[in-house]
């Protein structure tokens, strides 16, 4: 089968451009399907943005003008995103191709509830377009289906790689963080719970923080704080740095206020590691009911549960092995692209 796939461009990093890389990489999909994949974005100025998704625009007409296309897979998340691949939904279904949205979005409804009725409208009629919406978990399937045809939302969790065996090195000393950091991601209520319950760990145990400052303001936070010797910011960090990182962690910590389905806690999840993070969303279908999760904005909870785990080994290597064996049931790499699969299967059947 032929699928435009269109999404964001490799220098755009987060969990929308890792989910695209495993579509681009992966054999056992790239077996099963001719894929086309053009960005619409990138990072730098307006201007580079604005050439990024005019070229992209230009590809994906002609693509659909020219070539063999079965099937246009988006990738979209909120805001300018929306209307965006908005208008490659609409030219994939005036070539009467079959569309899906598969949507990123962690504050998608509301950011949604904010607009007016003629933005709202917009946007209905953007799913619209859609054959299917994929969507990260039960929990957004319920969110849009006042917004979206129920019968078109399929949940596809995203998937990642997993050991064979649980890499889990319970001598591991380090508390990691992976993602931007700005409020929304709780980057600052995991500092002031560092700094609530610095005197009660290990002088051996560091915090690592691997991501992009969003707001260039954290380092100043830290030394401020008298954090420098615990807290040391690594920057974004690439796969094989990921890796090296994760062998020797104690905890993942994510406090997120929004989050679609974190691909961060659920590569952590694969290499065993124990992840404190918030009930929001679709966290519980990631950890199950013995998860370690807290109310967003609850620095006292999130101290006490990294104390609590940071002091206890069994209870590291208990929660360990939960969260390992979940990620390999729901969360591989193959269960994500057999779903696909399954589901671009179906929907080229009803032609």
């Amino acid at each position: 089968m032929n699928v435009l796939m269109v999404g964001v461009g490799s220098k755009r990093v987060g969990g929308m451009w890792t989910v695209s890389e495993m579509y681009i990489n992966n054999k056992e999909y790239n077996k099963e399907v001719n894929l086309e994949y053009i960005p619409t974005s990138t990072n730098g100025s307006k201007v580079k943005r604005l050439i990024a998704m005019l070229c992209g625009y230009c590809q994906i007409l002609f693509c659909l003008a020219v070539r063999k296309v079965d099937l246009v897979h988006i990738h979209m998340a909120e805001k300018g995103s929306t209307f965006r691949k908005g208008k490659v939904a609409k030219w994939g279904k005036a070539a009467n191709k079959k569309v899906i949205i598969h949507l990123h979005a962690g504050p998608f409804m509301s950011w949604y509830l904010t607009l007016s009725n003629k933005k709202k409208k917009k946007i209905r009629k953007i799913f619209s377009y859609a054959d299917k919406v994929f969507v990260l978990g039960d929990y957004w399937k319920e969110e849009l289906s006042n917004l979206i045809d129920k019968n078109k939302i399929t949940v596809v969790y995203n998937g990642t790689e997993c050991p064979e065996k649980n890499q889990y090195n319970i001598r591991g000393k380090n508390i990691v963080y992976f993602g931007v950091m700005n409020r929304e991601k709780g980057i600052y209520d995991l500092l002031q719970a560092i700094k609530n319950i610095n005197a009660e760990l290990d002088n051996e145990i560091k915090v690592l923080l691997c991501g992009n400052d969003l707001t260039g303001n954290v380092q100043d936070i830290i030394d401020r704080n008298g954090l420098s010797e615990r807290v040391k910011m690594l920057g974004w960090v690439d796969k094989a740095q990921r890796i090296n990182i994760f062998k020797n962690a104690m905890i993942d910590v994510l406090p997120s206020y929004y989050e679609g389905l974190s691909m961060t806690v659920i590569e952590a999840m694969s290499y065993g590691i124990p992840v404190i993070t918030t009930n929001i969303s679709t966290m519980p279908e990631l950890l199950g009911k013995q998860g370690y999760m807290h109310e967003p904005g609850n620095i006292k909870e999130l101290g006490n549960y990294i104390c609590k785990l940071a002091s206890n080994a069994e209870d590291r290597i208990k929660t360990s092995q939960i969260e390992y064996i979940r990620a390999r049931k729901y969360f591989s790499v193959q269960n994500f692209i057999n779903k696909t699969l399954c589901e671009y299967k179906i929907l080229l059947k009803e032609e």
